[in-house]
C-alpha cells in the first residue's frame, strides 16, 4: 500500500537571529515593498530612509560628523543665501506679530506648503504643461498661496489680521522666478540647478556634481572651524566627478593590472579619491556612483535601478577588495540610496533635497567621510601603489597578522550575485630569512546552510577516512590519476601566466593525500571573515544579513569565507 507523505511547508530561511544581537530592531514586513527589477535575480526592497543604518548608525560615520556639525552647516547655507529655508523664514515672520505657535505648528504649515508646491511641479511635468504662466494666472496663484497660509495660521489660533500679515511677509520671500508662485524650500540656482525640469543634459549634470562637491566643501569648512586645523588630517580626500561622457573601463583578467574584459559604462557621476590620477578612470577606482534623471516616475525609476544594478555588478567584479556597493539615484529632487550585496539589495524611500536638508547634508557628509569599510570595502585587503596586500587569519602565533602580496587574479566570477567565487594567487614570506611561499586563496560568499570549503577539505585530508574508503572500494580506489599530455601543457601555460610555480601535491612524500588533492594550508584559519557592526562598533560575521540589517526582510544567508591552499588545482576526474 502506498503511503502518502505530507510535506512540510518550506519556510524562507533567515539568519537574523544567528548573526545579530537580540536587541536589534527589524523593520516590519509591511514597510518593505519589492521593486521589480528587469533582468535581475533579486528584487530590490524599498526601505524607509531612517532604516538605512549605514547612514545613521552610531559607528558607521566618523565621530566628527555630528548633529551639531550638520546643524551648523545648515545655518551656514541659509545665512549665505544658498538655501531658501521655509521654516526659518516663517519663524522670522511670526515673531514680530507676537503669534504664539509651537514648532510643531510651524513645521506642519511648512510641510503642507512645500508638499503642495512640489505636487504642482510634478503634475505639470507629468502632464507636459508649461511652467511659464500668464501674468494673470501667476498673480492668482500667489494670492491663493497667501490665502492658504493665512487660513492655516488662523486654524491654529492666530488672529485674522496678524495671520494675513505673516502670510504676506512669508510668501513674498518665495516669489523667485523658478518657483512660479509656489511656496517651497529650495536651493538657490546660484549653487544648484533647478531640478524640476523636462530635460537632462550634460551641463545640468555637471552643475549638480559641482553642487555636491560644494556641499562637501561647506561641511569641511564647518568641521575645521569646529575642531580646529588638527581636523584637516582626518578629512577624506574624495570628490564627485562627472562621467556622463566618459567610458569607465574594467580591470579584470588573470593579471590584476590588465585592463581587459567586458563592461564599459558611462555613469552620470562617480565618487573617487582625489589623491589618485583621474586621467583614465577604471572601475577599480570607483567608490560610489550617482545616476540622475530629470523627474521621478515609475519608468525612469526602473531604468535608474536597472542601470545602477549593472554599475554595482561592474564595481563588485572589478574590485577584489569590495564586499558590497552603495550608490545614489537623483530623480528630480528625490534622492535614493541603493545598497547591493551578493545576496540581496535595498533601495531607500527618497528624501526631497529641497525640503529634507538635514538628511541631505548628512548623506553627503557620510559619502565623503565614512570609513571605506562602511562603503563596502574589505578591510583585510589593502590597495597600495604596486597592487594589493591581503591580511590572512593565522591559527598560530607564527602566522598571526600575516600579510601576503596579491600577485594574480587566477579566476574572477563575472557575477555579483551568489557565491561570486574569486581565486587569487599570493606570495608570502614568513620571515626575512625564509624563502618566499606561494599560496592560493579561494574567496567566496557561501550559503551558511552548506558545508564550507574548509570543512570539506578537513574531511578529505583525514587519512583515516581515506583508508576506510580504500577498504570499501578495493581495487576501484584510484591510487593515482596521471596527467594527460594536454593537461601537462595547460598546466605549464597556467604557471607561466601566473608568474609563479607552486609546490604541487605530486611531491607530497608522506603519502597522506590521494594524488591531485588540493592541500589546504592548515596554518591559516577557515573561519568566516569579520566586519564592523555600525550599530555597536563590535566585530560581527561578514555576511549579507548583517550588512542589510534593518534594510530588507528578505536576503540570502551568505557569509564571507576564505580558504588558503598550497596546491592550486586538481583534475576534475578526481572529484568524480
Amino acid at each position: 500500500m502506498a503511503v502518502k507523505i505530507k510535506r512540510k511547508r518550506r519556510e524562507r530561511f533567515t539568519l537574523h537571529s544567528y548573526f545579530l544581537p537580540s536587541d536589534v530592531q527589524y523593520p516590519r514586513a509591511s514597510a518593505m515593498q519589492p521593486l521589480t527589477e528587469r533582468n535581475s535575480r533579486y528584487v530590490s526592497y524599498v526601505t524607509p530612509w531612517k532604516n538605512c543604518h549605514l547612514l545613521h548608525a552610531t559607528y558607521s560615520k566618523p565621530d566628527y560628523i555630528t548633529d551639531d556639525i550638520i546643524n551648523e552647516v545648515k545655518s551656514f547655507v541659509v545665512q549665505k543665501g544658498y538655501y531658501q529655508d521655509l521654516l526659518s523664514a516663517l519663524k522670522e515672520a511670526v515673531s514680530p506679530a507676537n503669534a504664539y505657535l509651537t514648532d510643531n505648528d510651524l513645521e506642519a504649515i511648512v510641510s503642507l506648503m512645500h508638499e503642495n508646491g512640489t505636487r504642482w511641479f510634478k503634475a505639470r511635468l507629468e502632464d507636459g504643461l508649461p511652467f511659464l504662466l500668464k501674468p494673470a494666472d501667476l498673480q492668482d496663484d500667489m494670492v491663493a498661496a497667501r490665502r492658504r497660509v493665512r487660513d492655516e495660521l488662523q486654524n491654529r489660533g492666530v488672529l485674522e489680521d496678524k495671520a494675513g500679515g505673516v502670510a504676506e511677509v512669508w510668501c513674498s520671500k518665495f516669489q523667485a522666478v523658478e518657483l512660479r508662485g509656489r511656496v517651497m524650500g529650495h536651493w538657490s540656482t546660484s549653487v544648484c540647478p533647478w531640478l524640476y525640469d523636462r530635460q537632462k543634459d550634460a551641463a545640468k549634470e555637471k552643475a549638480i556634481v559641482k553642487f555636491l562637491n560644494e556641499g562637501g566643501t561647506w561641511i569641511d569648512q564647518i568641521i575645521t572651524h569646529h575642531h580646529g586645523r588638527s581636523a584637516l588630517s582626518k578629512l577624506r580626500k574624495r570628490a564627485w566627478f562627472h562621467t556622463g561622457n566618459t567610458f569607465i573601463r574594467p580591470q579584470t583578467g588573470a593579471n590584476v593590472t590588465a585592463p581587459i574584459g567586458p563592461g564599459c559604462r558611462k555613469p552620470d557621476a562617480v565618487l573617487m579619491d582625489t589623491t589618485k590620477p583621474i586621467d583614465s578612470i577604471e572601475w577599480a577606482d570607483v567608490i560610489s556612483a550617482l545616476e540622475i534623471k530629470y523627474r521621478n516616475t515609475k519608468s525612469l525609476m526602473e531604468q535608474a535601478i536597472e542601470y545602477m544594478s549593472e554599475i554595482a555588478r561592474l564595481v563588485l567584479t572589478n574590485q577584489i577588495n569590495r564586499r558590497y556597493f552603495v550608490g545614489l539615484l537623483l530623480l528630480g529632487a528625490d534622492l535614493f540610496v541603493c545598497t547591493y550585496t551578493r545576496g540581496g539589495s535595498s533601495v531607500t524611500l527618497p528624501i526631497d533635497i529641497y525640503h529634507d536638508v538635514d538628511e541631505f547634508l548628512n548623506c553627503m557628509a557620510w559619502f565623503k567621510h565614512a570609513d571605506l569599510e562602511f562603503l563596502g570595502y574589505d578591510k583585510s585587503i589593502v590597495r597600495h601603489s604596486r597592487g594589493f596586500k591581503m591580511a590572512l587569519k593565522g591559527k598560530s602565533e607564527s602566522t598571526h597578522g600575516t600579510i601576503a602580496d596579491v600577485v594574480s587574479v587566477i579566476y574572477n566570477s563575472n557575477s555579483a550575485i551568489g557565491r561570486s567565487t574569486r581565486i587569487l594567487g599570493l606570495t608570502y614570506q614568513p620571515s626575512s630569512a625564509a624563502e618566499m611561499d606561494n599560496l592560493i586563496v579561494k574567496d567566496v560568499w557561501q550559503d551558511i546552510r552548506i558545508a564550507s570549503d574548509g570543512d570539506i577539505h578537513k574531511l578529505l585530508e583525514d587519512s583515516g577516512r581515506i583508508d576506510e574508503t580504500r577498504k570499501l572500494l578495493g581495487s576501484e580506489f584510484p591510487e593515482r590519476i596521471f596527467k594527460t599530455p594536454e593537461e601537462a601543457k595547460l598546466t605549464e601555460e597556467l604557471f607561466q601566466s601566473w608568474g609563479i610555480r607552486p609546490e604541487w601535491d605530486d611531491l607530497n612524500s608522506e603519502g597522506m593525500h590521494p594524488w591531485h588533492l588540493p592541500i589546504r594550508d592548515d596554518r591559516f584559519s577557515v573561519e568566516a571573515l569579520e566586519m564592523t557592526d555600525g550599530n555597536n562598533g563590535h566585530q560581527a560575521l561578514d555576511s549579507v544579513p548583517v550588512i542589510l540589517q534593518d534594510m530588507t526582510t528578505a536576503s540570502d544567508p551568505l557569509i564571507h569565507r576564505r580558504t588558503v591552499f598550497r596546491t592550486p588545482a586538481v583534475k576534475c576526474t578526481w572529484s568524480s
